[in-house]
């Protein structure tokens, strides 16, 4: 999916949100906010959504409405990425539809994440938020990770995919 797919997309969700007589809140991370935010891809396979509780299962049902419209995979929007929040994350408005609203994870949230999972495409991912943060050391990373996630000692792989940022 690139930009205006994605757009569409949460528009036509929000419109199917809308016909059963509910307003959904959905929180945008992962490549999605890459894409969407930092512009250093040009699409993204799916969107990684946090869904409000009380509203899920109506949001899946009508995610599934839009895939078979559009002849999407039936996890176009995919909310297993609540299994990888390790606080409530901080987050700013994105844009509102009728029937849906949109917010993305803060970018320092979204690079913790990724740092933390450490893919290939994540590194990546990390070096374009560095960069578009302004963040000039490893220190400021290893406070974030504390901060979002609460861990007082860092696993050693997480340490070294950190300080492996800032040794080019």
């Amino acid at each position: 999916m690139n930009k205006e797919e994605i757009k569409k997309y949460l528009r036509m969700l929000g419109e199917e949100l809308q016909k059963r007589q509910v307003t959904g809140e959905i929180l945008l991370v992962g490549g999605a906010v890459m894409l969407l935010e930092i512009g250093n891809r040009e699409i993204t396979k799916d969107i990684d959504a946090y869904f409000e509780p009380k509203n899920a299962a109506t949001i899946r049902d009508a995610a599934l409405t839009v895939a078979r419209k559009e002849g999407l995979p039936s996890d176009w929007l995919n909310d297993g990425v609540k299994g990888f929040f390790y606080t409530q994350p901080p987050q700013r408005k994105w844009v509102e539809y009728p029937g849906l609203r949109v917010y993305t994870a803060t970018l320092d949230y979204v690079l913790v994440m990724k740092v933390i999972a450490g893919r290939p495409q994540d590194i990546e991912d990390a070096k374009a938020l560095i960069k578009k943060l302004g963040i000039t050391d490893a220190q400021t990373i290893f406070g974030l990770v504390a901060k979002y996630t609460k861990q007082q000692k860092l696993d050693v792989r997480v340490q070294y995919i950190i300080e492996d940022l800032f040794e080019e």
